[in-house]
């Protein structure tokens, strides 16, 4: 029978089974809580010490409470926001995110994973946060091996950074990394593209190409948007990974073995392309042996000010230094990002632009962000339609982004099934 000294201790245990994910500047840590309350802050005396200087001495405190997490402003300079609003005191679960001064805190809630290898944060990728490092893990284990890796994620999530991570941590580091959007190649290209012609092989072919696969020998060839590839072309690319000789378009007799290790990206949901018929399935488990998702922002919260702060450092030529006030963090922090890190990018540029000093504020992200808003489709005719596409090359993809719908809707403009 439990006593009521063992049901307590019951109850603390499951009461004490959250944690702070802190990303403070390039510092990233994990800070398990309780029912005493914690306080955060820059001063020594805190209990959780802030390295970052727009932290007061002692800012705020959290503790578990009523099965989540309180936080109370403890009459900080700068101010403690939860969910893009400054507060004295509220109220979060899993997920919520915490802006004091530059840094964000996100409430954790243990789970059976808390064991699971988390990796240091990948060179040159930014944001800390436990989804991006259990991706960190990943990507170096997988880098030791020569198998395609397939990198899945909604659009403008950062998939070609973790291409080249899975390249630079690779024993072929000191290769070739080449990189083939599928996408943007006009249809009857493709195959040229990726495995060269011969001289003469179609008009236009005034001089022999050896190829995506070659140029990339000994490296990393990495194919993005993999799900555009045309069905014709699928099976020389399943032809190439599977070792098998490939020739380039014109060329006769033996082929050559192509030494590329592939890496692959889209945000296409392969297996509903497979059903559909508009990709080989063979290929698909081809490229799928190893799969690695990249979290889109909304998932990881934390990581949106590091990247932020990275993205106004790469546009520091054209905006001039630029920093982000608390309040503005926490608007950004707020934000769903459906277009994720290039979305943020574009944010960022607007508000640069619109700031006149150093500081951008949070009146500033808002109508940036108001200026973000996807601007309404082209309304077209079949014959307008197939105007676009000729005037692009017969790019389905560039027209229809042109055209802001669908590839699936502009085929229907085009009068196709």
């Amino acid at each position: 029978m439990e006593t009521q000294e063992t049901l307590e201790i019951a109850f603390e245990e499951q009461t004490c089974a959250w944690a702070l994910e802190i990303q403070d500047g390039d510092e990233v840590r994990r800070v398990e809580i309780g029912t005493k309350p914690v306080i955060v802050g820059s001063s020594r005396a805190a209990d959780v010490v802030m390295h970052d200087p727009t932290v007061s001495g002692k800012h705020c405190e959290v503790v578990v409470a009523d099965g989540g997490v309180a936080v109370r402003d403890l009459g900080s300079t700068n101010g403690t926001y939860v969910g893009g609003a400054r507060v004295n005191e509220a109220w979060g679960t899993e997920g919520t995110t915490i802006t004091i001064g530059q840094s964000t805190i996100v409430c954790v809630a243990h789970g059976a994973d808390d064991h699971e290898e988390l990796g240091d944060p990948l060179p040159g990728i930014a944001g800390g946060s436990t989804a991006m490092r259990r991706v960190a893990a990943q990507v170096r284990r997988l880098a030791k091996a020569s198998a395609p890796v397939l990198v899945v994620g909604e659009t403008g999530v950062g998939k070609e950074l973790i291409a080249r991570a899975l390249h630079t941590e690779a024993p072929r580091a000191e290769g070739p990394f080449v990189v083939l959007n599928v996408a943007s190649l006009p249809r009857e290209l493709v195959e040229s593209e990726l495995f060269g012609h011969e001289r003469g092989a179609f008009t236009g072919a005034v001089a022999r190409r050896v190829g995506a696969f070659v140029e990339a020998e000994d490296g990393t060839l990495f194919l993005d948007e993999i799900g555009e590839l045309p069905l014709d072309a699928q099976p020389k690319l399943l032809r190439a990974l599977d070792g098998y000789e490939v020739r380039r378009v014109g060329g006769a007799g033996s082929g050559r073995r192509l030494n590329a290790r592939v890496v692959t990206a889209t945000n296409v949901v392969l297996p509903d392309a497979v059903e559909k018929g508009t990709f080989r399935r063979d290929l698909f488990h081809r490229l799928e042996v190893f799969v690695i998702e990249v979290p889109p922002l909304r998932a990881r919260p934390g990581d949106i000010a590091p990247i932020a702060r990275a993205l106004l450092a790469n546009l520091e030529g054209e905006l001039g230094h630029r920093e982000l006030t608390p309040n503005a963090i926490a608007q950004l922090t707020s934000h769903p990002w459906p277009g994720n890190v290039r979305e943020l990018r574009g944010v960022l540029q607007r508000a640069g632009h619109d700031s006149p000093g150093r500081w951008i504020d949070a009146a500033v992200i808002e109508r940036a962000l108001r200026r973000a808003k996807k601007p309404a489709p082209l309304h077209l005719s079949t014959e307008k339609a197939r105007e676009l596409l000729a005037r692009l090359g017969n790019n389905i993809s560039a027209a229809a982004r042109v055209a802001g719908v669908p590839r699936t809707t502009f085929r229907k403009l085009l009068g196709e099934p």
